[in-house]
């Protein structure tokens, strides 16, 4: 193999390693920012349910959080808050994991 020939295959080989690294970091961008919205939208369902007397708000979040292709992990009410936390598939990454807290604004408290 001559010299050029081998740093042209050189020049492929890194090449393909940073588009592949670059894949890699936007594809576990790209999950968290799902995994933020997800929790954002399940909190947000959660606190909209309880502020409604519904017998099980956290319900209403784990529903919401499946039809944002996440997995809710975590729901605490405080008093009249709700506390989420929510996991999205990122393969081959670890998931991504987001949280969110939604309650009643400061006008709306007795």
């Amino acid at each position: 193999m001559s010299t050029g020939a081998a740093a042209v295959m050189a020049w492929t080989g890194s090449a393909t390693a940073v588009v592949a690294g670059l894949s890699l970091l936007g594809t576990g961008l790209l999950a968290q920012s799902r995994a933020a919205t997800a929790a954002d939208l399940a909190s947000l369902a959660a606190a909209d349910a309880a502020a409604l007397a519904h017998p099980a708000p956290c319900d209403r979040a784990a529903e919401t959080a499946r039809r944002n292709d996440a997995r809710l992990t975590a729901c605490t009410l405080q008093g009249r808050d709700v506390l989420v936390e929510v996991e999205v598939a990122a393969s081959p990454l670890p998931a991504a994991t987001a949280r969110s807290r939604a309650g009643p604004g400061p006008a709306e408290l007795p």
